[in-house]
């Protein structure tokens, strides 16, 4: 507790400190009470602390630290066990005009706390969230929310709300969502063809790189043309959301997870739908050249020389396979390579399996896409 008391202490110092050390004057009434707040919020004081948040928004000298400090007593006083309060300051919040950095987080936490009493009065709140506050994050949140709800009764219960909302959010961030939400209900429904222009319309509006769904939207699309059987228009959608990728030159990357998922998807649908083993290799070799950070290269090596094999060609299939042992000496497949190619030899510090397992032999398919 001492310790605890003198870490309070220091820090409500740094908190006075800090105020006056550049930016707008917070002034050392309201960083006092908010650190005290804190610190009596810390140690489960909920009542104490919602009173020490009163007293800092009254104290503040900006606007956004006076709103921040009431939305947190409401908070603590929820915690408290004071809802009725907690919900009417969350709403006068959420109702105040022109609205604070706040107000969508407010209405969010009131809706949740009516929902714990009256879950239709909650949910209509929920939605009221999605409508009135439609930029904000927790609309996302809150449309998910509401619809999960309707799909507890059925997907078409769902579905109907999603297209009651979409006019009433057009021209918004939400929009992406609920228009990206309606068109896996088209597809959860059966009706493929309306979802598969579904998935194209949000990730022809919504294009890369801003488009939260755009690559989901584009898969989702291709795998529409596959259950139609068109296997060409399903391979040129997995290769426009390909032709998205960029090669991060600095640090970090701009990979997304749809993309080697779209490019097994193309390889397999040239070796078993199309019998194009040629392209379906190149595809496959793809993987390898392309996707540097891959945990899947040797198995698109591993794959690639398989086909080669199948086509008569030994010497390219073990090409392949000196690439895949020198290049993975630890992969699975390397104890596998010289029952393919008796002239490959094991690398000498390989941590890879002593024996080939039996399964990698008869394996007869691309390794399986990501859903």
């Amino acid at each position: 507790m001492t310790n605890a008391r003198s870490l309070a202490t220091a820090s409500l110092a740094a908190l006075v400190l800090l105020a006056g050390c550049g930016g707008p004057s917070r002034g050392d009434a309201y960083v006092r009470s908010l650190a005290e707040a804190r610190r009596d919020h810390h140690d489960g004081r909920f009542d104490l602390a919602a009173t020490k948040y009163d007293e800092a928004a009254k104290s503040a000298k900006q606007p956004r630290d006076a709103v921040y400090a009431r939305y947190e007593a409401a908070l603590a006083r929820a915690r408290a066990g004071d809802v009725a309060r907690a919900a009417t300051e969350l709403r006068a919040i959420a109702t105040t005009k022109p609205p604070t950095p706040y107000s969508a987080q407010a209405a969010f936490k009131a809706a949740e706390m009516a929902r714990a009493n009256d879950e239709a009065a909650g949910l209509r709140e929920l939605e009221a969230v999605v409508v009135d506050f439609p930029e904000s994050g927790v609309a996302q949140v809150a449309l998910g929310i509401v619809i999960r709800h309707d799909d507890e009764a059925s997907p078409e219960a769902g579905l109907a709300h999603l297209e009651r909302i979409a006019p009433r959010v057009k021209g918004t961030k939400v929009e992406e969502k609920v228009r990206y939400e309606r068109a896996k209900h088209l597809d959860t429904l059966g009706r493929t063809e309306v979802a598969r222009d579904a998935f194209i319309e949000v990730a022809t509006r919504w294009p890369y790189p801003f488009g939260a769904f755009n690559d989901d939207s584009l898969y989702r699309a291709g795998e529409m043309e596959e259950k139609l059987g068109r296997n060409n228009e399903a391979i040129a959608l997995y290769e426009r959301l390909l032709a998205q990728r960029e090669v991060s030159s600095f640090m970090g990357s701009y990979e997304r997870p749809r993309y080697l998922p779209a490019l097994l998807r193309i390889a397999q649908i040239y070796e078993e739908k199309l019998n194009d083993r040629a392209k379906a290799r190149a595809t496959l070799h793809r993987l390898y050249t392309d996707f540097a950070t891959s945990t899947m290269r040797d198995d698109a090596l591993w794959r690639e020389a398989e086909l080669w094999r199948k086509d008569g060609d030994t010497t390219a299939a073990c090409d392949r396979l000196a690439t895949l042992t020198s290049d993975f000496p630890d992969s699975r497949y390397v104890p596998c390579t010289s029952l393919r190619c008796p002239s490959l030899k094991r690398p000498a510090k390989s941590k890879a399996p002593a024996t080939c397992h039996e399964y990698l032999m008869r394996e007869a398919s691309p390794p399986p896409s990501q859903p």
